[in-house]
Parts: structure tokens; C-alpha cells; sequence
């Protein structure tokens, strides 16, 4: 029971700290409409708890981290290319928002 608590703590600490770092990124970028936020904070939730998820349950491995991080850019992308409308600078924007949150993620958590 200790460990599902401390299991659960960790991915919501994950999950929270990409949520407000890419949130606020992109809120930085432009995207300051409620609703765009309420689609970023919904996609990274999305893509960051199902990321953690995969690697807790087969192990954190770099060439998997590597693929998971990119399917999650290119899940946000997707969604916010459906919602937001398609552009090269969204592509960008979304690219860097992930780059800055795993970097912070790696200095904070290691």
C-alpha cells in the first residue's frame, strides 16, 4: 500500500511539473485563450502519465525513453494541429516545450 502511494505521488509530481512548465511556455508563446490551456494541460497530462506509466511497467531504458518522448511530441503536436490548426511554428513551439520540460525534469528528478 506504501509503495502504490509513493508510486502515485511521483507520477503526479511528473506529471505536474511538465504540466506547468509546458503551460507555461506556451502561454509565453501566445496561447493564453482558456481554452487553448485547458488543451495543453489536458494533451501533456495525457501524454506524460501514459509515458511514466509505460516506463514503470517495462523499465527506463533509454532508446524507450527516447521513443516515448517522441511519441509524445508527436501526440501534443497532433492534438494541437487538430485544435490550433497545422504550422511549422506550432511544430516548433511544441518541440521546444518538450525539450525544456524533460531538460528541467532531469535537473530536478535526475
Amino acid at each position: 500500500i506504501i509503495l502504490k502511494t509513493v508510486l502515485k505521488m511521483i507520477l503526479l509530481v511528473y506529471c505536474l511539473a511538465t504540466v506547468i512548465i509546458e503551460s507555461f511556455f506556451l502561454f509565453l508563446c501566445g496561447y493564453r485563450k482558456k481554452e487553448q490551456l485547458i488543451i495543453v494541460v489536458c494533451a501533456n497530462v495525457l501524454t506524460n502519465l501514459t509515458l511514466n506509466l509505460i516506463l514503470l511497467f517495462f523499465g527506463r531504458t533509454i532508446l524507450l525513453l527516447a521513443l516515448l518522448e517522441l511519441a509524445a511530441v508527436a501526440a501534443e503536436y497532433l492534438i494541437y494541429a487538430i485544435l490550433f490548426g497545422r504550422s511549422k511554428h506550432l511544430t516548433l513551439l511544441t518541440v521546444a516545450a518538450n525539450i525544456l520540460s524533460f531538460a528541467i525534469g532531469l535537473i530536478i528528478f535526475g
